[in-house]
């Protein structure tokens, strides 16, 4: 008999998130296959996607970029679903590659010191950021995340996809309301995210960049070290208190929605949103190692071009239960 799983319960006043237990059956660890990724099962329940303009650290951001975050609302999660407990590997991708001969364009964007640049030579399979197979997958656009889900669900008898944009706030909050899963101080902030530290500041010559993103400042780092300059193994970050490792920082995410300005129109459920909006753009979630506190709170959105590569570009598998 399948012991029963104890999942994160809890009610924030003021009406901010509820969450509600899974039924007994429902699994703690779900791997549909020897080599597909470990899911976690995430409960149904209610949230507040968005955040408040005074949220901590949000001030440093445009203001512009405040209006995407906005207006809150509330979001009901009525049906349970999986979610993967880590960021898709660069071995988990190989193996699919491997199997259907995909192979995607080369090259992939990224930075030294003043500005971005595309370099041929880099690829999923070698970002040159010194990833193994235990780390992240990069260097992925919304596309090549989709091949693999489609792969995997024909392999498994499974659906899966992309997490929708609300189910991806949804586990990150994982039943808190705060800025941070875990708390509003972002001086603390290195001992839970991967992001761009002091060590990241020193190999990519961040004292020379003039990298802005839309109309945001120059991109300045953390002054604190979370021990990784570039990616992290994916089991070396650490887990939000649904037992999901590396929701914020580490990797950039892809999710299914397409790109919206902002939450107007907003349903409510948490079903990607697919219409009046544009589907060349897609919403990435969570920030990669390369990020500021700034941009790795758990309502920050991201806009980008779904035939994008980037070095900090992954994905993490969800799947119907």
């Amino acid at each position: 008999m399948r012991p029963l799983i104890t999942l994160l319960c809890a009610v924030v006043f003021g009406g901010a998130i509820t969450t509600q237990q899974a039924g007994a059956d429902a699994p703690e660890n779900i791997r549909d296959c020897t080599d597909c990724p470990e899911l976690v099962s995430i409960p149904v329940g209610e949230f507040v996607m968005g955040a408040d303009l005074d949220e901590p650290r949000r001030l440093e951001l445009p203001e512009f970029w405040a209006t995407r975050e906005q207006p809150k609302h509330r979001v009901r999660i009525q049906r349970a679903f999986a979610l993967g407990k880590y960021e898709v590997t660069r071995g988990e991708f190989a193996r699919f590659a491997t199997e259907t001969s995909y192979s995607p364009a080369p090259g992939c964007w990224h930075f030294i010191g003043a500005e971005w640049l595309f370099d041929e030579s880099r690829s999923w399979q070698d970002a040159k950021i010194g990833e193994t197979d235990a780390h992240p997958v990069t260097c992925i656009n919304w596309h090549d995340a989709s091949a693999y889900l489609e792969w995997l669900s024909r392999k498994t008898g499974q659906r899966y996809r992309l997490a929708s944009e609300a189910e991806w706030e949804y586990a990150v909050r994982a039943g808190t309301s705060t800025a941070y899963w875990f708390g509003d101080d972002p001086q603390r902030i290195c001992e839970f995210v991967n992001l761009g530290d002091l060590d990241t500041q020193d190999r990519f010559r961040w004292h020379e960049t003039k990298i802005k993103y839309d109309k945001m400042s120059d991109w300045k780092g953390q002054s604190c070290r979370d021990g990784y300059p570039t990616l992290a193994p994916v089991a070396a970050t650490v887990a939000n208190p649904f037992g999901l490792h590396g929701m914020l920082g580490n990797a950039n995410e892809w999710v299914a929605d397409c790109w919206n300005d902002d939450h107007r129109g907003a349903a409510g459920h948490q079903a990607a949103r697919m219409t009046g909006a544009d589907c060349g753009l897609r919403v990435m979630r969570g920030q990669g190692w390369t990020a500021v506190a700034a941009s790795t709170r758990a309502a920050f959105r991201l806009k980008m071009n779904a035939t994008d590569r980037r070095f900090t570009f992954g994905f993490r598998v969800a799947r119907d239960l």
